[in-house]
């Protein structure tokens, strides 16, 4: 994953520096970072996790609006330059309870067969931080990167990876979840 890191910062041509200590390692608050972008489930979903999805090297940044009835909306668009091709990535979730997300739409267009995977590998990322390591599919990225239809329902979440019309570099992946909303269920007495 840090290889497709890399990689992606020099297709956009960013500085692939890591905050490092002087003996060369990696600080302990960054590897937390690290650890905890890929591996924590997203119990609640707000304006900063959505800011937080910034690809730093990149000049656009996530919007998050919020609607007075609760409803909100997190968009994100991520383009990478490349040489007769415009690859880019573009996620939207929504959701209707406060922090709980219902549903993402995922939108690769892929370029290259380079920025094919750091592409998949950054759409996985960002799969992965709206539900942890819950998902099933060990190897996300690679299933994306192959355009390899697929849908798959667990933990109450549903996937669906589809070709858009007939263009073989363009797909979206939908991703929904059952929310209870709790402002909608009357409590059981006892």
């Amino acid at each position: 994953m840090l290889v497709a890191a890399i990689l992606s910062l020099l297709l956009v041509g960013g500085d692939a520096g890591l905050a490092t200590t002087s003996g060369g390692q990696l600080t302990p608050a960054v590897e937390q970072a690290q650890q905890d972008t890929s591996t924590s489930p997203a119990s609640s979903f707000n304006a900063p996790r959505c800011q937080g999805m910034a690809d730093l090297s990149s000049p656009n940044r996530p919007v998050f609006i919020e609607k007075q009835n609760g409803e909100w909306e997190c968009t994100y668009l991520l383009e990478y330059s490349e040489t007769g091709h415009s690859p880019s990535v573009f996620i939207q979730i929504r959701g209707a309870a406060e922090g709980t997300w219902n549903g993402f739409r995922l939108k690769l267009n892929f370029g290259s067969l380079l920025s094919r995977q750091v592409l998949a590998t950054r759409a996985a990322s960002l799969v992965n931080s709206l539900f942890g390591t819950k998902t099933p599919l060990t190897d996300l990225d690679g299933m994306l990167a192959s355009g390899r239809e697929f849908e798959l329902t667990f933990d109450g979440v549903t996937l669906k990876y589809r070709q858009e019309r007939m263009d073989e570099n363009r797909f979206n992946l939908f991703g929904s979840q059952n929310v209870v909303d709790a402002r909608k269920t009357d409590p059981v007495p006892d």
